[in-house]
C-alpha cells in the first residue's frame, strides 16, 4: 500500500519491520529491494537480492536480479559468476547475459595473449591481461601477470595489492600476505 501511495520511506520501514519479524523469508527481501530500486539505491537493491539468493538459493528469478544489478554496480565478476550458475539451468537470459560479459574478457585475454608473445612484454600488456583473467576467474593467469608488470615496474606498489588479491584467491596466503606488506611499506599511497 505504501508503495502504491508512493510513501517509500513507510514501504521501507515497514519491510525493515517485515525482515525482524522473519530474517528467513527470501520474499521479505525481495519486495525490500524493489522499493530500493523505485528510489534509485541500486547498490541497497542489489544486496537485498544477494540475501534474497542466499536464502532460496532456488529462486532463480532473484538469482538474475542480483547479477543485473552486480553487473550495473560494477561487480562485473560476480554477476558473470551468478549468470554462469543460472545459464547452466537453461535459462536464454542468463546464457545472453553471461556471454555478454565473457566474451569481451576472453576476447581481451587473447588479443593481450598474442601481444605478449609477439613482444609487447610491457607493463602495461601484462597488467591488463591479468586485470581481465582476474575478472574472469583465471586466477593463476592473473597472478603470473600481475607478478609480471611488477617485476617490469616495481615502483607501482599497488600492483602488489592486486598481487596479494589474486594470491589470497589462490590459497597461496604467505606470499598474499608478503606482497601486501610489501605494498603497505612502498610510497604509493
Amino acid at each position: 500500500d505504501a508503495v502504491r501511495a508512493g510513501d517509500y520511506d513507510s514501504a521501507v520501514a515497514a519491510c525493515r519491520r517485515g525482515i525482524a519479524l522473519a530474517p528467513g523469508r527470501p520474499s521479505v527481501r525481495k519486495d525490500l529491494a524493489y522499493v530500493y530500486l523505485k528510489i534509485g539505491e541500486t547498490e541497497q537493491a542489489r544486496d537485498q537480492f544477494r540475501e534474497a539468493m542466499r536464502l532460496d538459493p532456488a529462486d532463480l528469478h532473484a538469482a538474475k536480479e542480483y547479477a543485473f544489478l552486480c553487473f550495473e554496480t560494477k561487480q562485473e565478476a560476480q554477476a558473470r559468476r551468478v549468470f554462469d550458475r543460472i545459464r547452466k539451468t537453461g535459462d536464454a537470459v542468463a546464457a545472453e547475459a553471461f556471454e555478454n560479459i565473457d566474451r569481451p574478457l576472453r576476447e581481451g585475454i587473447e588479443r593481450w595473449t598474442k601481444a605478449i608473445a609477439m613482444g609487447a612484454g610491457n607493463f602495461s600488456a601484462h597488467f591488463e591481461l591479468a586485470r581481465l583473467a582476474e575478472r574472469r576467474d583465471q586466477l593463476e593467469l592473473a597472478a603470473e601477470h600481475y607478478e609480471k608488470a611488477w617485476r617490469l615496474l616495481p615502483e607501482r606498489r599497488g600492483v602488489l595489492v592486486d598481487l596479494g588479491r589474486a594470491w589470497r584467491l589462490l590459497n597461496r596466503v604467505d606470499e598474499a600476505n608478503a606482497a601486501l606488506l610489501a605494498a603497505s611499506r612502498g610510497g604509493e599511497p
